[in-house]
């Protein structure tokens, strides 16, 4: 569950931005509607809710508090083996408490990617660009009155969609459930919700962690972590690394490499991302959900073993090795994350597409 504790911060920032006011008459079109989620994508300065998420059979409830334009604190009281964790994050610094190991993980977040706007309004920006935003009428949830529409990528390639039910009186979505060849992979709801109407009802403070006295606390942060990426050729990127890169040779048609990413120290350690989109799509939303990853680095045996994501788990063998293969429920549908070593490299492939074709790439590489 510990990796589900970023996962569900990406994710319940949807609600973030989608707030705002609600004229008297409420917008019934696609259009009205439109303009209203544009006008009020990063209104709402702060609140607090009850959130609750559903996914690969468990449910997960936490206390949230958020403040702009991305500080969060988010405390679980369920379900049983995570009650108690708290992630904390003050915009540029997270903290990650696990009571069970009394232990704090932490981690810096790097300079470029912090922002004056949550990137829950970039979300909102491309769902509106990309999705065709379709009214389903109103319902009420958790007491409260909605509207209610489903989200559709303009590409009928990407089998997707997202239900949010959008509360009439400030914008804000109660319920959000995305599908997946009309499969419903994940669902969050908001409860108890409350308004924040000045910076005083949530003070900054709420958003700095103090160590419990005794605990273990664990740096995440390493040169590659906090670094400015250069975006490189592969060619450009086997200059600055140890290894030999090695790339896949069974992709799907119009697959291509977007962008190869090292970080500007360590290259050694720190290694190489390199990302593949397809070339042929033209929906920027739908090329990013069906990108696929390949990360290198240099295999230590005496390092730590590499986390494993949160999801449904197994191990496969891939080039006589075995690999454990991770699936993981996203707001997009599923994720795979295989992770292996061929005792010169150590290798994170991850990707929206089928399992089958997963393994096919890994094996090709």
């Amino acid at each position: 569950m510990k990796i589900a504790h970023l996962f569900l911060i990406a994710v319940v920032g949807i609600s973030i931005a989608m707030s705002g006011c609600l004229e008297n008459e409420p917008p019934a079109t696609s259009e009205q509607i439109v303009e209203q989620m544009a006008a009020h994508r990063d209104d709402v300065r702060g609140f607090t809710c009850t959130m609750v998420m559903t996914g690969n059979g468990e449910t997960s409830v936490a206390e949230y508090t958020y403040k702009h334009p991305n500080m969060i604190r988010m405390e679980y009281a369920e379900p049983t083996e995570v009650a108690g964790q708290i992630t904390v994050s003050n915009g540029t610094y997270i903290w990650m408490y696990d009571p069970a190991e009394d232990s704090v993980k932490t981690t810096s977040i790097p300079e470029y990617t912090q922002s004056n706007e949550s990137r829950n309004a970039q979300f909102i920006d491309d769902l509106l660009e990309t999705c065709t935003i379709e009214p389903k009428g109103s319902e009420t949830v958790s007491g409260r009155k909605c509207h209610k529409i489903v989200a559709t990528p303009k590409d009928a390639l990407a089998p997707l969609s997202i239900t949010i039910w959008l509360d009439m009186s400030n914008w804000l979505p109660i319920k959000i459930e995305t599908y997946q060849n009309d499969e419903l992979v994940m669902s969050m709801e908001y409860r108890n919700i409350r308004f924040m109407q000045s910076d005083a009802d949530i003070p900054d403070s709420t958003f700095e962690f103090e160590i419990p006295e005794g605990a273990t606390v664990e740096s995440m942060d390493t040169p590659v972590t906090t670094a400015t990426p250069e975006t490189m050729t592969v060619e450009e990127a086997q200059e600055k690394v140890t290894f030999e890169i090695r790339e896949p040779t069974n992709l799907p048609q119009g697959y291509e490499i977007a962008d190869v990413i090292v970080a500007s120290e360590t290259m050694s350690t720190g290694g190489v991302v390199i990302i593949y989109t397809n070339a042929t799509e033209n929906n920027t939303m739908s090329a990013q959900i069906t990108a696929v990853q390949l990360a290198e680095r240099v295999y230590n045996e005496s390092a730590d073993i590499p986390t494993t994501p949160e999801g449904e788990n197994k191990t496969i063998t891939i080039s006589g090795q075995d690999c454990t293969m991770t699936t993981m429920a996203t707001p997009f549908g599923d994720t795979i994350v295989m992770q292996w070593h061929d005792s010169e490299r150590e290798y994170t492939l991850a990707g929206s597409l089928d399992a089958d074709m997963m393994v096919r790439i890994a094996e090709s590489i």
